[in-house]
C-alpha cells in the first residue's frame, strides 16, 4: 500500500508540473494518468479489502458504514480544494493538499497490522438464536401437553354459561392452541419436507399465510420425523436419501407428550438437511472449493458484498481468466449457457451504455461548467461535493424502495437522466438561476447512477438463480469492468471527440458540448429498451 501511494502521489504531482504549452505536455500527462491508473486507483480496493479482513465475521453488518467515511471525507474536500482554486491558479493548494494526503496515507500504511478486530471493539450485538425464528416458530416457555398427560386435566377445563340461545365456552388454558394440534395430529399425515423461503431472508414476519395453525399442526406432529430423517441423510451422504416405514407413521400422542421440549430450528437447517445426498455432495465440494478461494486471497469475498462500490468487483476477473486457476470446477460448463441469456446479455449491454453515458455527461462537466457556463471555482466544487456524497445517499434509496419494482426504478432513472441531459443543453452563461440549476441536475444525475449500480449488481442473484457462487462474482466482475472502466473509457473519448467537432477555435466549444449531451440521450432510450431484457424477467 505504501508503495502504490509514493508511485501514484508522485504521478499527480507531476501533471500538475507540466507546462501547458510545452510540447511534450500531452505525451507526459498520458504518461503520468497511466502511471495514476496503474498504481493509485487500485488503493481503494486494498483499502475496502484491508476493511473486510479487519473487520471478518462482521463484514457483511459494517462494512458499509466504514466505507462511508471515505465519502464524505472526499465530498469536504471537494469543496475545500474548489474554494482555494478561486485565487489559486497555479494549483500549489491543490498541490499541497495531494502531497499531505498522501503522507497521512502513506504513514498509516506502514503502521496498520491487518488482522480481524475484536468483537468487542465493534460493539456488535450478542447472536440470539430466537432472533433467526419466525415469532410463531419460537420454542415455547413451556413443553406442549399431551391429551394423555395426568396434568392434562387439571389444566383444561371450561365454564359453561347457559343462556336461551348462545352456548359460551371460556378457555383458561394458556397451551389450548397446542393440545388441539396433538389431537388433530393423529388424523394427518403431513409431508416430511419444510421449506420457508421467508425465513432464508430472516425477514421476521407473523403475518405470511403459510404460517398459521396448520402449520404448528405439521411442526408438532412431523418433528421428531424430520429430526430421524435428518440423522439417516447427513450419515449416508453417498445414497439416496430414503426413510423407512416406521419414520412415515405419526407419532402417538402419549410419546409426543413424555418427549423433551422441541427446538424448533431456521427452515434453511430444514431444506439443507432434507434434500438428495447427492445435491448435498455437490454443494458441500463447491463450498469447500469456494472457501479455498477466500483463504487463499480473501479481497475476492469484495465482489459478493450486497452493495460493492463500482470498481471493486472487477478484481476477480484477472484470477477468474488465469489458465488453470481457481475457477475451474465442473460448473463451468454451464458458464457459457449463462452468458447466452438473454437477461444477462440485456444486464451486460444496458450496464456498458449506462457507463458510456456516465462518462459522456461528466468526462467534460467541470470544463463546461467553467468555461462554457462561465461557474466559478467554489461553485463546481459543490458540483463535485454533490456527486461524491450522492453515493452515501443512493443506498438507503436502493434498500426502502428500488428493490420492490426493479423495473420501475430503471424507467425512472433513465428518465431522470434524460430530463437532465436536455437540462444540461439548456443552460445558457447569462441565465439568473444557473447557480441553482447546475446543482440539482447534478444531484439527480449522481443520484440516478449511483441507484443504477446498486440495483443493477443486487439483480445478479435472481438473474442467475441457479448458478454457482462463482458464476455471480464473475458476472459482477465483468459489470464492474463495463460500468467503470470499459464503458467510461468509449465515453470519454466520444466526448471528446464530438466536442472537438465543433471546436473552431481554443474558446469555441459550447456548440460542441451540446452535441454531447443530444447524443447522451440517444445512448439512453437504447438502454431504456435493452434494460427491458432483465428488470421483467425479474419481476415476472
Amino acid at each position: 500500500m505504501a508503495l502504490l501511494t509514493a508511485v501514484g502521489t508522485a504521478a499527480l504531482v507531476l501533471i500538475l508540473w507540466i507546462p501547458p504549452h510545452a510540447k511534450f505536455a500531452w505525451s507526459a500527462a498520458l504518461f503520468c494518468m497511466l502511471l495514476d491508473g496503474i498504481f493509485y486507483q487500485p488503493l481503494g480496493v486494498l483499502i475496502d479489502s484491508a476493511i473486510i479482513k479487519i473487520l471478518g465475521d462482521y463484514k457483511m453488518m459494517y462494512y458499509d458504514s466504514q466505507r462511508q467515511w471515505g465519502d464524505v471525507a472526499a465530498a469536504v474536500m471537494a469543496v475545500g480544494i474548489g474554494w482555494s482554486l478561486d485565487d489559486d491558479h497555479d494549483f500549489d493548494t491543490l498541490m499541497g493538499t495531494i502531497l499531505i494526503g498522501a503522507v497521512l496515507l502513506f504513514l498509516v500504511s506502514l503502521s496498520t497490522t491487518v488482522i480481524p478486530a475484536d468483537p468487542s471493539l465493534l460493539e456488535s450485538p450478542e447472536d440470539d438464536p430466537n432472533d433467526h425464528l419466525t415469532p410463531l416458530l419460537k420454542p415455547a416457555p413451556t413443553s406442549p401437553i399431551s391429551p394423555s398427560s395426568p396434568t392434562h386435566h387439571h389444566q383444561y377445563y371450561t365454564h359453561h354459561h347457559h343462556h336461551p340461545s348462545q352456548h359460551y365456552v371460556t378457555t383458561t388454558n394458556t397451551n389450548d392452541l397446542e393440545a388441539s394440534i396433538h389431537v388433530m395430529s393423529q388424523y394427518y399425515y403431513e409431508p416430511r419436507y419444510f421449506y420457508k423461503p421467508y425465513n432464508l431472508f430472516h425477514e421476521q414476519l407473523s403475518h405470511i399465510s403459510e404460517e398459521d395453525a396448520s402449520m404448528l399442526q405439521q411442526m408438532a406432529s412431523q418433528h421428531d420425523t424430520v429430526k430421524a430423517l435428518q440423522e439417516e441423510t447427513m450419515t449416508t451422504e453417498d445414497e439416496t436419501a430414503t426413510t423407512t416405514s416406521s419414520h412415515d407413521a405419526p407419532l402417538s400422542p402419549s410419546a409426543r407428550g413424555q418427549s423433551d421440549e422441541p427446538t424448533f430450528r431456521s427452515s434453511s437447517q430444514y431444506w439443507a438437511t432434507t434434500t438428495m445426498a447427492a445435491t448435498s455432495a455437490s454443494t458441500t465440494a463447491n463450498d469447500i472449493h469456494t472457501d479455498a478461494i477466500f483463504d487463499a486471497m480473501p479481497s475476492l469475498q469484495l465482489a459478493l458484498m450486497p452493495s460493492p462500490p463500482p470498481e471493486t468487483p472487477m478484481l476477480i476477473l484477472p484470477v477468474a481468466m488465469v489458465p488453470n486457476g481457481f475457477f475451474e470446477t465442473d460448473d463451468d460448463l454451464d458458464d457459457e449457457r449463462c452468458r447466452q441469456r438473454w437477461p444477462v446479455c440485456s444486464l451486460l449491454v444496458t450496464v456498458f451504455s449506462m457507463g458510456t453515458v456516465s462518462a459522456m455527461m461528466n468526462a467534460l462537466l467541470y470544463i463546461y461548467l467553467h468555461d462554457g457556463l462561465g461557474l466559478p471555482m467554489h461553485m463546481i466544487g459543490i458540483v463535485g461535493m454533490v456527486s461524491t456524497a450522492s453515493k452515501v445517499a443512493a443506498k438507503p434509496i436502493v434498500q426502502h424502495w428500488a428493490n420492490r419494482w426493479c423495473h420501475r426504478t430503471v424507467v425512472v432513472i433513465h428518465m431522470v437522466l434524460i430530463l437532465c441531459a436536455l437540462g444540461y443543453s439548456m443552460l445558457q452563461p447569462a441565465y439568473l438561476g444557473v447557480h441553482v440549476a447546475v446543482v440539482v441536475l447534478q444531484i439527480l444525475q449522481a443520484l440516478a447512477f449511483n441507484v443504477f449500480w446498486y440495483v443493477a449488481v443486487q439483480q445478479v442473484d435472481a438473474v442467475l438463480l441457479t448458478a454457482g457462487q462463482h458464476q455471480r462474482m464473475i458476472l459482477r466482475g465483468r459489470m464492474s469492468a463495463l460500468f467503470n472502466s470499459i464503458g467510461p473509457a468509449i465515453g470519454a473519448i466520444l466526448a471528446g471527440y464530438l466536442v472537438d467537432l465543433y471546436q473552431q477555435t481554443s474558446y469555441m466549444t459550447f456548440p460542441g458540448f451540446l452535441l454531447v449531451y443530444k447524443c447522451s440521450i440517444v445512448v439512453l432510450a437504447i438502454s431504456l429498451l435493452l434494460s427491458r431484457g432483465w428488470s421483467l424477467a425479474i419481476e415476472d
